[in-house]
């Protein structure tokens, strides 16, 4: 090819020019994004943006530190993809409450397969409001004292093996996978009413998929690769870049488990109280099953049974667990508090049997938990879409934008919360509870796109601790990492990155 004259430049070095200078004009206009609105931005990398941070740290690598450099709003970016940063709870409330409307849908990182719109924490518009309200009725209080018989049975087991190692190895151990391994049982019980034995066989099928799926790496696929550094290429053709967080194979598990278990219960085996159970009953069998994203008002087809089975037991299992593991931690860097736990269980609850209702009693309980959930926030962070232009407090939002908040920015502003890096459970007490501002702090969520399954997390973890409490003190040895660093894999849940190793002492 003949440039000006001047020189011969072969066709394939011309498109390969040509090609470069597009993604670098590309580059600059969507990394300048945030300087033309007036907003400050975190200083990243060109084109790459954020990922080196995130490949490094996890999608945690936003803290308190970038709070203090750019203020209560910023944008930053993973490759091209512009999310914009907000820590200002006054506009949080505007977002999850307020103005809900104008943000009902979660900001996907992921361009997921259809499959996975139909559950209920990844759908968008009418189809996740239809779903939340056939769901709810699921995960009310009624509903959650009869899962309490399927976590004592797990617990049963989960002291047994307690008991051996912690004779075996009277200097300590990592509890983590022992707690994982316990939470699996758990989640297929209380979900599925079946029992995989995961805490006694670490090679049973559910365990063994459910850890592949909880293992993505983004870094390996052309996939994800495409939607950071290209956004508005996957935008504008969807379908021609599906990525799923889940392998084939384990989904494949996962959705012939699902359907056997749904086959059975239609069969009019209903002794059952489990969620699967309680979805069945709220199924609509119809052609609807056909067209799972079409407006409706009641009921689930077998699809949305099906993702939303897979989904609460891959979500319940890892938070669950990281919880237990991170309030155990808390547990034994802080005796004094531990102490004073263990005369509230001996005092209101003894050695009688476990219920919903002793166990949510328990007000110290709740002030542990909720203060190891500040410290250490299941979800590193949190977004909504904008699904319009909006100005709010003079902060334009233009439609389509990634607005994210970040617990682990919120959870440690020293404007809303006094000494922030201690562990103070008697910030939650009843007289200090209202001094806390609602919108600063979000384990679960806000407003009413929050964890539907809050009040099962709640319980396995409360029940979970209360027990160990009841036979246990909780020592911290010496191969104890402290301060235990946060996991940096992608799925952005805030769990132990090195063994919790803890030792268990036999109460007298």
């Amino acid at each position: 090819m003949d440039i000006l004259g001047l020189f011969d430049l072969p066709r394939w070095a011309a498109a390969f020019v040509f090609f470069l200078t597009t993604v670098c004009l590309y580059t600059w206009y969507k990394q300048s994004y945030f300087k033309r609105m007036g907003i400050r931005q975190r200083k990243t990398m060109f084109f790459l943006g954020d990922i080196i941070e995130i490949a490094k740290k996890g999608l945690g690598y936003l803290d308190i530190d970038d709070y203090k450099t750019y203020g209560k709003v910023f944008g930053t970016y993973a490759g091209n993809r512009p999310t914009l940063v907000i820590s200002d709870p006054e506009i949080i409330k505007q977002i999850t409450v307020k103005q809900f409307d104008k943000f009902t849908n979660r900001s996907q990182l992921l361009n997921l397969p259809e499959f996975w719109k139909s559950a209920v924490s990844v759908a968008d518009g009418d189809t996740w409001r239809n779903m939340r309200h056939t769901l709810s009725p699921t995960f009310t209080s009624g509903k959650m004292r009869h899962m309490g018989p399927y976590l004592q049975k797990c617990l049963d087991v989960f002291h047994e093996i307690l008991d051996k190692k912690s004779q075996e190895n009277p200097e300590g151990f990592d509890i983590d996978p022992v707690v994982r391994g316990y939470t699996i049982d758990v989640t297929c019980s209380t979900g599925f009413g079946t029992e995989v034995s995961a805490q006694t066989d670490p090679n049973n099928p559910f365990n063994r998929h459910a850890k592949v799926a909880l293992t993505f790496k983004p870094a390996t696929s052309p996939m994800f690769l495409m939607y950071v550094f290209f956004p508005d290429v996957v935008g504008a053709f969807p379908k021609l870049f599906p990525m799923d967080f889940v392998p084939k194979d384990s989904l494949d598990f996962f959705i012939d488990a699902s359907k056997s278990f749904i086959d059975e219960r239609k069969k009019g085996h209903s002794k059952y109280k489990d969620l699967l159970q309680l979805m069945v009953n709220a199924h609509q069998d119809d052609e609807d099953d056909k067209t799972p994203n079409e407006n409706r008002t009641q009921g689930l087809t077998d699809t949305e049974v099906i993702a939303n089975s897979i989904m609460f037991m891959l979500a319940g299992f890892d938070t669950t667990a990281s919880s237990i593991a991170w309030v155990l931690y808390d547990l034994a860097l802080n005796p004094d508090v531990q102490e004073k736990l263990i005369e509230a269980i001996d005092e209101e609850i003894g050695e009688n049997k476990l219920s919903y209702d002793n166990v949510f009693n328990m007000r110290y309980m709740d002030m542990v938990m909720s203060e190891t959930l500040r410290i250490h926030p299941p979800a590193q962070r949190l977004n909504r879409e904008a699904s319009e232009d909006i100005e709010i407090k003079g902060l334009k939002i233009q439609k389509g934008m990634d607005c994210t908040y970040c617990p682990t920015i919120l959870h440690f502003v020293e404007e809303y919360w006094d000494e922030p890096n201690k562990f103070n459970p008697e910030r939650f007490s009843p007289e200090n509870k209202d001094r806390i501002n609602e919108y600063a702090y979000m384990p679960f969520g806000l407003g009413p796109r929050n964890c539907i399954g809050m009040r099962l997390a709640q319980l396995e973890v409360k029940m979970t601790i209360i027990s160990l409490l009841q036979k246990y003190r909780i020592h911290k040895t010496d191969q104890l990492q402290i301060p235990m660093p946060s996991s940096k894999a992608f799925g952005g849940i805030n769990k132990p990155e090195k063994p919790v190793h803890l030792r268990l002492e036999r109460r007298k």
